[in-house]
């Protein structure tokens, strides 16, 4: 998230040539209209006619006197800031600025030197590998409404305007102080926060939406929508169930009890918090997972399938020792580097132990070990900036595969028993191909979306009676029921 920016709510425009005057707003765009005479196009046109490749920075728009004409801007009171948010799975801290030099009667002429374009910039993804399109979206409204890892629609004016391309006259990324605007940033700073708009387009928002699913085939914008899909679906819930149990057995090699914990496992959600307790969250170990070396990708190809968003993450001491899970706060670069646990809600995290080879976890790895049972235990993800930590709350399901009892916590652990014994693991699940279809799929995915979303209460009758067979099963042995079982139960229950 990048700090607020100021822009042209309302300013005038004129021309000297005709002496004609015209109101402008400075909204959903990224440089002010003004008008370009011949001589400043002869200048400047050869580096803006075609997107640049070279960094810039987040200071880098043309103030007003830049553009030959004389303008008189006249901030409104309203609309005169923006926040940028930067998408494509990051989120980082920020630079923000004045957009334009508010003394109309100085004048200044930028010289774009030439230089040798950099490279591709960082688009700080969080997990590993990720190459979709990054972008900077600018809000305008309800600032101080979106959150870490939120999942938002937005619908808004796209901006790809290559004058936000900056020629720097330094590829260097040795902390060099350089002055924009009165400003002092590091070089480091500068091609964190402005990348080219051709590699990383602006998009100005006229409308967003906070989801609260990540189900892009399910619209349920109102109550309404959500009893719609449900009525759909409870016409055929009973077979659609049969039909998840019977790919769960398969996938299991037949265990049906694994599979009942397996589906408990895809429908939970984290639903409230008492106190610093996640309520509804529901961890799965599976264990006596075959010793193969591709069975936890299979069984994740088969997850994966079957969730709208999913991670694997294979548990080995290279992985622990390298990879950056939470989120740390780069000071040169003012920016905050994606972690892999920095995951939005509901996400299915496919935790593989199998992979787990004898070796020395070094400092990184035993952070990094913490960091995930933080995140299985309390729903939450410490980030890191440097001077002190701040914890980020999450919402991931986490299923862990191992030979033996995970090294992680977990709220269940379920041994496999298998009924058959397949000699060849890739043949068995390639078996489940015709069976997953698109349209079943579909449906599986609307299934567990509307299950996690339905409403649940416990009556007080109901409530009581719970109350007295947990005093009544205590009153012989307090270790015979804890209150930690008592919290299990009821979250199966749901």
């Amino acid at each position: 998230m990048f700090d607020p920016e100021f822009y042209l709510g309302l300013y005038e425009v004129r021309d000297k040539e005709t002496n004609q005057s015209s109101m402008k707003s400075g909204k959903f765009k990224d440089i002010a209209e003004c008008a370009v005479i011949n001589s400043y196009a002869d200048k400047v046109g050869k580096h803006t006619a075609q997107p640049s490749t070279s960094q810039c920075s987040s200071r880098s728009k043309r103030s007003l006197d830049d553009n030959i004409g004389d303008s008189k801007p006249s901030v409104s009171s309203e609309d005169s800031t923006h926040v940028s948010m930067e998408t494509g799975g990051s989120t980082e801290q920020a630079s923000g600025s004045g957009d334009t030099n508010m003394d109309a009667k100085k004048t200044k002429t930028h010289t774009i030197p030439e230089s040798t374009p950099l490279s591709k910039p960082d688009l700080n993804f969080p997990l590993p590998g990720e190459d979709g399109l990054s972008c900077l979206v600018k809000i305008y409204d309800e600032v101080d409404t979106f959150a870490v890892n939120d999942m938002v629609e937005f619908v808004g004016v796209l901006s790809v305007d290559p004058s936000l391309a900056n020629f720097s006259t330094s590829t260097e990324s040795d902390g060099v102080q350089s002055s924009v605007e009165g400003l002092e940033e590091t070089m480091e700073e500068r091609h964190a926060h402005a990348p080219p708009p051709s590699l990383v387009p602006r998009i100005h928002t006229v409308v967003s939406l906070k989801m609260n699913h990540n189900n892009p085939q399910l619209h349920l914008a109102s109550q309404d929508h959500f009893k719609q899909e449900l009525e759909k679906l409870q016409s055929e819930v009973s077979i659609l169930r049969g039909q998840i149990m019977s790919t769960l057995e398969h996938a299991l090699f037949g265990d049906k009890l694994a599979a009942e914990y397996f589906l408990c496992h895809l429908i939970s959600s984290v639903y409230g918090r008492a106190d610093v307790m996640p309520l509804g969250k529901f961890s799965l170990n599976l264990t006596q997972c075959p010793a193969a070396s591709n069975y936890g990708e299979l069984i994740y190809t088969f997850l994966s399938a079957m969730v709208t968003k999913s991670h694997l993450l294979p548990l080995t001491i290279d992985n622990m020792n390298s990879l950056r899970l939470c989120p740390e706060k780069d000071y040169t670069a003012n920016r905050l580097r994606s972690g892999v646990l920095q995951l939005a809600a509901d996400t299915a995290l496919v935790v593989d132990e199998t992979k787990l080879q004898p070796g020395q976890l070094q400092a990184t790895g035993v952070k990094n070990l913490t960091a995930l049972g933080t995140l299985i235990s309390w729903q939450k993800v410490e980030y890191d900036f440097s001077y002190h930590k701040q914890d980020f709350i999450s919402n991931v399901s986490v299923l862990i595969i191992s030979e033996a009892k995970s090294i992680l916590p977990s709220d269940c652990m379920v041994p496999l028993v298998p009924e058959v014994t397949p000699t060849n693991l890739r043949e068995h699940f390639s078996s489940l191909d015709s069976v997953l279809t698109p349209e079943f799929l579909q449906k599986v995915r609307t299934f567990i979306t509307l299950t996690r979303q339905v409403p649940y209460s416990v009556t007080d009758d109901v409530q009581k009676a719970i109350q007295d067979d947990f005093v009544e099963m205590r009153k012989d042995d307090p270790k015979n029921m804890t209150v930690d079982d008592l919290h299990t139960l009821l979250n199966f229950v749901r």
